[in-house]
């Protein structure tokens, strides 16, 4: 079911929930978190939301397949409640059934690795991933598995902002606990940050560490804007894939230690 909130001090612009499974990528059978929209444009394509909780097990990250909502009024402001069930899975695909060869799965999950952490890479892997998938018939899909239990959200709007405070629970053999802010690829296209960095397009990158004290991405086409400060514990990453038909998202995460029970921070609309 599709919910609208309005944002306060942006004409137009509203958040939006969406039930899992609405979209047409393969990662839209994740559910999403809140995502923009402006007058009657969806801007999120591919792009998970802001606040959209994530578990990594060794190297392979566990989604969540659905949530439960809630909202209310707190303090005359809309609060929105959520609980991510973490039991969604990327599997490969050929031809339309699943591969269970551990050794595949392996070198593909190492693939996406060497893809996030060596940036020089990226282009070779990118073409190299794009032609194997087009000439073996693989694609990507995402399967529940066992729950890791619930990722408890909320939301809670003011004028111009987000103040997001998840919990997590504790999952043995969790490394890595990841906050994605993501919309999409076509519309937020201009990345800039308090560094005086301003990257376009394609010189953006897919996962890069950004140092900056705040960052943003922007649509240069309406210029509306979100932006995030970097927190005390947690790294912060930049990213954009726009790939036809299959990747589309730019965004701002987080990356927290596995033991972390409670993660808080602001998001900041505006727009030009």
């Amino acid at each position: 079911m599709i919910e609208r909130y309005p944002i306060p001090s942006i004409h137009d612009a509203y958040l939006k929930t969406l039930d899992a499974g609405t979209g047409c990528f393969p990662a839209s059978r994740i559910q999403k978190a809140l995502v923009l929209e402006l007058g009657d444009r969806d801007l999120s394509e591919e792009g998970v939301g802001f606040g959209l909780p994530v578990l990594k097990l060794g190297l392979q990250p566990v989604f969540p397949g659905s949530w439960r909502t809630t909202t209310r009024e707190y303090n005359g402001l809309c609060l929105i409640e959520a609980d991510f069930e973490m039991n969604l899975r990327s599997r490969m695909l050929r031809r339309g059934k699943i591969i269970n060869n551990g050794l595949f799965c392996l070198a593909w999950e190492n693939l996406s690795k060497i893809h996030r952490e060596y940036p020089q890479f990226r282009k070779w892997i990118s073409i190299s991933s794009q032609t194997m998938k087009k000439k073996l018939d693989l694609r990507e899909a995402f399967f529940e598995k066992h729950s890791l239990g619930y990722v408890r959200a909320s939301y809670l709007i003011r004028d111009s902002r987000i103040d997001v405070e998840l919990r997590f629970p504790k999952v043995d053999g969790c490394t890595e606990l990841i906050v994605l802010n993501e919309q999409g690829a076509n519309w937020f296209d201009i990345y800039q940050d308090s560094d005086g960095l301003i990257l376009k397009r394609e010189r953006i990158g897919s996962w890069n560490r950004i140092k900056a004290t705040y960052a943003s991405f922007r649509d240069q086409e309406d210029g509306l804007a979100f932006t995030l400060k970097r927190v005390e514990g947690a790294r912060m990453f930049r990213g954009r894939e726009l790939v036809t038909g299959s990747l589309a998202w730019s965004g701002l995460a987080y990356v927290l230690p596995p033991l972390t029970e409670k993660f808080a921070y602001s998001i900041e609309l505006s727009r030009t």
